[in-house]
């Protein structure tokens, strides 16, 4: 536990939820001009808190994306963070988010939040370790449409032309790199926003491809802690909670966990609606707006080392072809027997927690975009 202070910034001009007042303004005025606001109505910071989502390790295996989808997580260095699947709740998540401010001072950046009656103030890098983030890269707030994500945006959506603020998580192509923007939209930023893609989601997936990034990770968790929307930061409240060695209330609510399992991306229009966990069809997007449904698992096609991490549609039917070529081939040929089965290192059950089959948190809603 280092370098925290209590009871610092709540001492005056706050409200008994620990900000100022909204009710004068649908425009929320930013606690420090660094920080990225988007404008949101004032009752669209009031809904309850939703559970950080966890990764479906049967979806992603069946899916033939799981080392693929590992190796993300891995190289952003989100392993810890991942594998932390403690019960989350109601209220610490709750206060947590709607309380959280972050202060981009040029030395020494801090953030301040409240652990539900107590308000708390610690250093950014802290707010890393307690994460287990890099605390590496620029602090600085990202510049509109900077030049190496549009070009990483238009690269993984095989050239969609819209500006990052317009583009749509949909359109990412490779399906382990679609369900890893999903995931850190869920559980990584705090506020989830599932339709629109943003800086914030393209700064992880550059160093999740990449392995490099001049981004701080922690400062964007922050910021976008510190805007409105959905409140998907129980994980985060936490981590931050167990670093501050503070207790659970004891009348606190368990959340309801959820995990991004095969109804949640039905709901994200990944696979289609008939799909199951034996045979899905993964709705690939192009930029012209036409989709095609793959087979899945796809291992050659969605390989995410194989640059461009987008294909073309020539591509695609070109594949398909010979796919289907090598099917009737080998159904013709009765007097030899061939496996087709995809055996994935490391991916046996046994690996990753048990958990119930279904998690589907229903219908939800779609945000405008970030400016």
């Amino acid at each position: 536990m280092k370098k925290f202070k209590f009871g610092e910034l709540f001492k005056k001009g706050t409200t008994s939820t620990g900000r100022p007042s909204r009710a004068a303004t649908r425009i929320r005025q930013s606690y420090n001009e660094d920080i990225l606001a988007p404008s949101f109505a004032p009752e669209e910071d009031n809904g309850p808190p939703n559970a950080s989502t966890f990764p479906c390790y049967d979806f992603l295996r069946n899916a033939g994306i799981l080392e693929d989808f590992l190796t993300l997580v891995n190289r952003a260095g989100l392993t810890t963070y991942m594998g932390d699947e403690r019960e989350q709740y109601y209220m610490l998540t709750k206060i947590f988010v709607e309380s959280f401010q972050f202060d981009n001072k040029q030395y020494e950046p801090t953030v301040a939040f409240r652990i539900y009656g107590n308000p708390v103030t610690m250093q950014l890098k802290d707010f890393c370790l307690a994460l287990d983030i890099d605390p590496a890269g620029t602090a600085s707030r990202i510049d509109d449409n900077p030049r190496d994500l549009l070009e990483l945006y238009r690269g993984i959506t095989n050239d969609d032309c819209r500006t990052i603020q317009r583009g749509k998580i949909r359109n990412i192509q490779l399906p382990a790199i679609k369900y890893f923007a999903y995931y850190i939209a869920t559980s990584i930023l705090g506020r989830e926003n599932t339709s629109n893609i943003s800086s914030y989601h393209l700064a992880f997936l550059n160093i999740a491809l990449t392995g490099q990034t001049s981004y701080h990770l922690g400062a964007l968790i922050a910021r976008r802690l510190s805007t409105r929307g959905p409140i998907f930061g129980g994980t985060i409240a936490l981590r931050v909670l167990t670093y501050l060695d503070l207790p659970i209330d004891p009348n606190d609510v368990p959340l309801a966990p959820r995990r991004l399992d095969i109804a949640a991306m039905k709901s994200h229009h990944f696979v289609t609606t008939e799909s199951t966990l034996d045979n899905m069809a993964y709705r690939m997007l192009f930029a012209d707006g036409d989709e095609k449904e793959i087979p899945l698992p796809q291992p050659g096609l969605f390989d995410i080392d194989r640059q461009p991490w987008s294909r073309t549609k020539e591509e695609v039917e070109e594949h398909m072809k010979i796919q289907e070529f090598h099917q009737q081939h080998d159904s013709e040929d009765v007097g030899t027997s061939y496996d087709h089965t995809v055996t994935y290192p490391g991916a046996s059950s046994s690996t990753y927690p048990e958990y119930d089959p279904s998690s589907y948190y229903g219908d939800t809603t779609s945000w405008d975009r970030w400016d």
